[in-house]
């Protein structure tokens, strides 16, 4: 029994070293908001308009551009035919075209 006593002692220490580092860390480590240089974000303007993009739209000039049978849309699998685009021009861009077409 005396053993098992020594070893919840050892385990419930190191548990407790382990969470008083952590705590440590968390304290000293600097962020944002401790006046260090953070990079603005990059943001991709709209192909269109000049907007903040919040998407990528197919333009439709791949020869080998592919038609999903569940929603009727063009797209591709070469990534220089997507550009980026606003929310108001998300689907200004590439149009979904009819199977028949």
């Amino acid at each position: 029994m005396n053993s098992n006593l020594t070893m919840i002692t050892v385990l419930v220490t190191v548990i407790h070293v382990i969470v008083l580092a952590i705590m440590i860390w968390i304290r000293v480590r600097r962020t944002p908001g401790d006046g260090i240089d953070v990079p603005t974000p990059k943001i991709t303007p709209c192909a269109v308009c000049g907007e903040p993009a919040t998407d990528w739209s197919y333009d439709g000039l791949d020869p080998n551009e592919q038609l999903d049978s569940r929603t009727g849309k063009l797209w591709s699998a070469d990534m220089s035919h997507y550009r980026p685009v606003c929310a108001a021009h998300s689907a200004v861009l590439c149009p979904p075209r009819e199977s028949g077409s």
